[in-house]
């Protein structure tokens, strides 16, 4: 290894000449960038500044705002950000990295001193994120997952390092873990695969299906909006601009939606702006990001199965998104990692052999037995049971407690009642079946998209919730088989198949519900370990 490895600021006498840990590992250890005493500061600022503003708003509440408390408040603030500088410079000067022996090697602590050494071929992933301060400083943070990950916080942080120092730590870790090419010792670098265009990311944010959660956001801007200020002062803002018409809140409610329909077109372009697939021998390399640039490296012997999204508001249109199941990837391990965020599905099988060729083909799937069909229909009448019976319940009790009923006039309530049997009933009671209807269709459409194949060595699973998604997982990349089959579905001569592969702790479940008992069993014994195709 040569001796200027990985060193951050590009200079070898930076390197630790007498420190312990190198003695023990037999290497050059290297401090990171002089910008990480910065970024170490400003953490801290942060850190404190967050748990000394109540309080700190507190006294300057009671003791009034005059000249010497103002004074003292700023005399306080610069007093936190010189400790916060020497902080930052003692951290850095603590902070040492190195890779030999086989392992990573970090020790850090101003106090309290800690050493990590981690084995590389326990190491899953290497990857860079750039905030705006390392952005100004061109230096990236770089994170070292393992298998053992699944918190929110990496195994091992550096804060800032070049990205030519980056790259070093990254390659020297990866190729650890590659087996030689034969005698090609060239390396050529990462291949791009794809790239999202603006068009594209537009597109991606328009039918994410993230509405729900910027409604949610919404909703919880409102709650904090009615804790800040006095029930007077809402009663009055919402009787000022509260909608006098249906018209008026119509529009009201379009304007929310559109609202909630930006915020979800936003927070994709934050996320995936630039997003950029590449491929270098065994890995796949990730680039994305608007205010915060992320680069990671997933490792194609960690993917375990990758699942086309064709969401409810793409599926019109052709357009997927690709996700991969990963053994023990990222800081949010068993969660499903993004591998490309839209691209039209009839170029899926093409994209995936160029990115992962385990993964790719377009088998014709096989449907399931018409006679699962009352199945589908029946569960998804049954979830919407509750809803029909809520809604005959709310329109009984506002009629005969006298509430308001959409369409009754002061005192008049015969718009809202229908005759029955000489009774009179709210409308609700007789509209709220329909909602049976929507839910009858919805089942047939479960139905109808469900389907299996196994082709070659892959098992092909295409299901439904609100999005349709078709799941490719390699036979020996499950870890567990089965079938399962209740009483009802045994009447009917059901079963449903169950697979799981590694993701995360718990693994990622694949199902086929409601395949014919005789193929389920069949299809468990042929992906089984050791049988044949």
């Amino acid at each position: 290894m040569n001796s200027d490895t990985g060193n951050s600021g590009g200079d070898p006498s930076e390197s630790l000449d007498h420190d312990p840990l190198e003695s023990r590992i037999e290497a050059p250890t290297h401090r990171l960038h002089p910008a990480a005493m910065l970024i170490g500061a400003l953490r801290n600022v942060r850190r404190w500044v967050s748990a000394l503003v109540l309080p700190g708003g507190a006294l300057l509440v009671s003791q009034g705002f005059g000249a010497r408390t103002i004074f003292l408040a700023i005399v306080g603030l610069i007093a936190v950000a010189a400790l916060a500088a020497v902080w930052g410079f003692l951290s850095w000067r603590a902070t040492i990295y190195g890779v030999s022996g086989g392992a990573f090697h970090l020790r850090q602590g101003v106090i309290q001193k800690s050493e990590r050494t981690i084995p590389l071929d326990h190491v899953q992933s290497v990857d860079t994120v750039q905030g705006i301060v390392q952005r100004l400083f061109g230096v990236v943070e770089v994170r070292v997952e393992t298998a053992g990950g699944g918190t929110n916080e990496p195994d091992a942080s550096l804060s800032a390092l070049s990205r030519a120092a980056a790259g070093t730590l990254r390659r020297e870790i990866e190729n650890s873990r590659r087996e030689p090419a034969g005698g090609e010792e060239e390396e050529s670098g990462p291949v791009v695969v794809r790239h999202l265009t603006t068009r594209e990311l537009l597109i991606a944010g328009a039918t994410s299906g993230q509405i729900g959660v910027a409604i949610s956001l919404v909703a919880v801007v409102s709650q904090v909006f009615d804790e800040f200020f006095s029930q007077e002062f809402v009663e009055r803002v919402v009787t000022t601009f509260a909608p006098r018409s249906v018209t008026a809140l119509l529009l009201l409610v379009a304007a929310a939606g559109l609202l909630a329909w930006m915020l979800a077109i936003g927070g994709t372009v934050l996320a995936h702006a630039g997003f950029t697939l590449a491929r270098d021998g065994d890995y796949l390399y990730i680039r994305r990001g608007l205010l915060e640039r992320r680069e990671a490296a997933i490792p194609l012997s960690r993917i375990q199965a990758v699942r086309v999204v064709e969401g409810i508001l793409r599926q019109p249109f052709g357009l997927a998104a690709l996700r991969v199941e990963s053994a023990g990837y990222g800081e949010n391990a068993g969660v499903s990692t993004i591998l490309f965020p839209l691209l039209p599905r009839r170029e899926v099988d093409r994209f995936l052999r160029a990115a992962a060729p385990e993964f790719a083909g377009e088998p014709a799937l096989e449907p399931l037995p018409s006679r699962a069909l009352r199945r589908y229909v029946f569960r998804a009448v049954l979830v919407a049971a509750p809803f029909v019976v809520a809604g005959a319940a709310v329109s009984t009790f506002g009629f005969y407690a006298g509430l308001p009923i959409p369409g009754c006039g002061p005192g008049d309530c015969d718009p809202g009642v229908v005759p029955l049997f000489a009774f009179e009933v709210p409308f609700g009671v007789l509209l709220s079946p329909l909602l049976f209807v929507p839910a009858a269709l919805y089942g047939w459409l479960q139905f109808r998209d469900a389907g299996w194949a196994l082709s070659g060595d892959r098992l092909f699973a295409r299901s439904r919730v609100l999005s349709r998604t078709t799941t490719v997982a390699p036979r020996r990349r499950l870890q567990s088989r089965g079938v399962v089959s209740s009483p009802f579905q045994r009447r009917l001569r059901l079963a449903t198949l169950q697979a799981r592969v590694a993701s995360g702790g718990g693994g990622a479940e694949i199902q086929v519900v409601d395949l014919g008992s005789n193929t389920a069993g069949t299809l468990a014994k042929r992906l089984g370990p050791g049988s044949s195709s």
